[in-house]
């Protein structure tokens, strides 16, 4: 899952709304609800908190894999390559 997915999931299960979930970690609704459509991501520095909030780690809300194969690695290169270009 991404961690567009993954926020919006926990926090279905939890029974929270995105407003809650804002107010709590001191961001706007619409950042939130950006986050759950994959249009942005948290900052960094809310990572551990929004964690915390949707009881869960830090390597699951970020789809953390130990072990990824080539494919996936080159995926994320032009990802990234991508995105610095934009």
């Amino acid at each position: 899952m991404k961690i567009n997915e993954v926020i919006r999931a926990k926090r279905l299960e939890l029974g929270m709304t995105q407003e809650q979930v804002a107010t709590r970690l001191g961001v706007s609704t619409p950042a939130v609800n950006k986050w759950e459509r994959g249009a942005s991501y948290p900052d960094i520095t809310l990572v551990p908190a929004l964690a915390r909030l949707l009881k869960t780690d830090a390597n699951t809300l970020l789809s953390f894999q130990e072990d990824i194969t080539q494919e996936q690695n080159i995926a994320i290169q032009r990802t990234v390559d991508r995105l610095v270009r934009e």
